[in-house]
């Protein structure tokens, strides 16, 4: 219902047509993330969609043309899981147009510092305390960390040092303990 739409009356709540964001993406690009994750069910009617060009909003008898560029990620390897047979190959080949494969944040620390401040910035939006930046130290700690949970773990760091900090400057003890 939320990438293809579905009709009034389709299911219990479904009080009024919804547009999908295949539909509501019409003429330019969609973001699938995580696409290694999907059921095999679901990739069925995703790689229908990307074929045909159309949608069927659920409840609906009627197809709706789409002119969407999909862009998908996800942290699994796919050619393992066409081997497992748990992702469609032709799925992978319809998605596979141009890969990008970016390394892991330990393979790129001299991101780290632009990422942190961008986190930064973004979270502390949220607080009352104005926020300037590391210290030496902190940024010293972030750079040599191992981040196996990649830019999404180091994104969770620097929002709880901004939640804990009372500070215009984030400490290493806020770092070394988030």
């Amino acid at each position: 219902s939320e990438l293809f739409g579905h009709a009034k009356g389709a299911f219990t709540g479904a009080d009024k047509q919804h547009i999908g964001l295949f539909q509501a993406t019409d003429g330019g690009t969609l973001f699938l993330d995580e696409i290694g994750d999907m059921s095999l069910s679901f990739q069925v009617k995703l790689l229908r969609a990307l074929q045909e060009k159309e949608v069927r909003p659920v409840g609906s008898t009627k197809s709706v043309k789409v002119d969407v560029r999909v862009i998908s990620a996800t942290h699994k390897n796919l050619q393992h899981a066409i081997v497992n047979k748990t992702f469609r190959e032709d799925l992978y080949y319809r998605l596979n147009v141009v890969e990008l494969e970016l390394p892991p944040l330990s393979e790129r620390r001299e991101d780290i510092p632009l990422l942190a401040q961008h986190f930064l910035q973004a979270s502390q939006q949220n607080t009352r305390v104005i926020i300037s930046g590391f210290s030496q130290e902190a940024m010293e700690l972030l750079i040599s960390a191992p981040w196996q949970g990649n830019i999404r773990q180091l994104q969770n760091v620097v929002e709880q040092c901004v939640a804990l900090t009372s500070e215009p400057i984030i400490s290493a003890v806020l770092v070394n303990n988030a």
